[in-house]
């Protein structure tokens, strides 16, 4: 009684152990090293793919040479999957198959019909070769199985016996499943770190056997690709030869480490044109056995995106209480923390006179730029200004590239390096434009500096509604 109370509190506390773990590993490898201590020597979990392979293997009781061993002599996939047939039936007990070395046909199916020197013991007594084990099935599918060897007792199983590994079993069963439901989102943490955080805007989905199933609109935008064009051909064939040579290493270590792979390459458009991307390559697999790739592409430059973003929304959280009341007050906050998080200077507001025919200036926001009507000027193309109204595009231009901002005179009066053009939203029926001068002699617009100017815009038109009285 005492031995069976000391059974009962062993399963008890290692039951409650599991709920401690998160990693499939670690929750099985607790049930087999209480499988063990319930009365056997060496127990083992192995994880089939559905070729019968053994694609990864848990222990208990094994030496690290005893590991090194059986890594070395496993069953093979033919074996293995005579184990799992209707070959073993009569062999069945309960959920367990146990196959004794003294019985002529268990030891044609162990041996593959070699003859052995190994001397047949006693009737109740458990055989070096003697084997005992329980398939785990998902689905009707055999996903793993679990094995065990060397009885404490040196006798053969039966019924009695053989309770705890069956409670065992099925609580493995049970561990496993709920497991497999979670388990093909794998890597979702780094996939949504991938496309959020990393600016990724491109999605490829590939199926087990390299084919793509699927693309998003951004993808098809980056790689200048129709979808239906594409979708059911494999996507190592399918793109230009030199670039699938530069993927192909990291997207077959995706499969075979089951690990995120990223690369920085150069893409080779049809026309021969090139650009620069960033492809990290997420396996998705279910008990260790590959089904399926998804691919993220993004530019490198957008790779910072997230961490601007989050920098201007943590400002504006910051200053959101005070966003309220007097909306001129609200305007020059919005421009001021735009201009700090850029360096710009001597921001100005203009709209477009209702004759069409010139760029006012409605607004200023510093004192050296005051005198408003002297910013005015005719609203065609030599102006930053109104180009960017035209074209409804962020526009800058430098000195260094001679070009006339505004006119002669402003550029004059200001003496900085260069200025910017944001197009404002206010309505559908007011053109405005907010333009501000920068102090750096060389300034780059790439894509995160676009999408966090376009926010800001739309932040600022919002604002400015008020002022139109609209």
């Amino acid at each position: 009684m005492a031995a069976e109370l000391h059974l009962l509190d062993l399963l008890a506390s290692n039951f409650n152990l599991i709920r401690v773990y998160d990693t499939l590993n670690e929750k099985c490898q607790v049930l087999l090293e209480t499988l063990r201590k319930s009365g056997w020597e060496r127990v083992t979990l192995s994880f089939l793919n559905r070729k019968f392979e053994a694609k990864k293997t848990l222990y208990s009781g094994f030496t690290d040479e005893q590991i090194k061993i059986a890594e070395e002599k496993k069953i093979n996939p033919a074996k293995r999957k005579e184990l799992l047939s209707s070959m073993v039936e009569r062999f069945r007990m309960s959920t367990f198959y146990y196959l004794p070395w003294k019985d002529a046909r268990a030891r044609t199916i162990v041996s593959s019909g070699r003859t052995t020197e190994i001397p047949i013991y006693t009737k109740d007594q458990w055989h070096p070769m003697d084997l005992l084990y329980a398939p785990l099935y998902y689905k009707a599918r055999p996903v793993a199985v679990l094995t065990l060897d060397g009885p404490k007792d040196k006798e053969t199983p039966n019924k009695v016996k053989m309770r705890v590994p069956q409670i065992i079993h099925s609580t493995l069963i049970q561990v496993i499943s709920e497991y497999i439901s979670q388990e093909y989102f794998s890597y979702s943490k780094e996939l949504k770190e991938a496309i959020i955080e990393k600016g990724t805007i491109g999605i490829i989905q590939v199926s087990h056997d390299g084919k793509i199933t699927d693309i998003n609109l951004a993808g098809e935008h980056i790689l200048r690709l129709r979808k239906r064009n594409i979708e059911s051909l494999f996507f190592l064939k399918y793109f230009d030869e030199r670039f699938t040579k530069k993927i192909s290493p990291a997207f077959r270590n995706a499969i075979e480490q089951l690990s995120p792979q990223k690369i920085e390459t150069t893409f080779i458009y049809a026309d021969d044109t090139r650009k620069d991307l960033i492809l990290n390559f997420f396996p998705q697999h279910i008990l260790y056995e590959y089904s399926g790739m998804i691919c993220t592409i993004t530019y490198p430059e957008s790779r910072d995106l997230y961490k601007i973003y989050s920098t201007i929304v943590n400002q504006l959280r910051e200053m959101s209480d005070t966003l309220t009341g007097d909306y001129s007050d609200i305007q020059k906050k919005i421009v001021f923390l735009l201009c700090r998080q850029f360096h710009f200077r001597y921001p100005r507001i203009y709209k477009v006179s209702d004759d069409k025919t010139t760029l006012e200036c409605i607004l200023t926001f510093n004192e050296e730029t005051q005198d408003i009507a002297f910013f005015d000027h005719p609203y065609n193309r030599n102006s930053l200004g109104a180009t960017a109204i035209i074209e409804n595009k962020i526009l800058f231009t430098t000195k260094l590239e001679g070009q006339i901002r505004d006119v002669r005179r402003i550029w004059q009066k200001l003496d900085t390096p260069g200025a910017i053009a944001i197009p404002l939203h206010i309505n559908e029926n007011t053109k405005a434009v907010l333009v501000c001068d920068f102090l750096e002699p060389v300034f780059e617009l790439d894509m995160a500096k676009e999408v966090i100017l376009k926010y800001f815009a739309m932040i600022l038109g919002m604002a400015l509604k008020s002022y139109f009285g609209k």
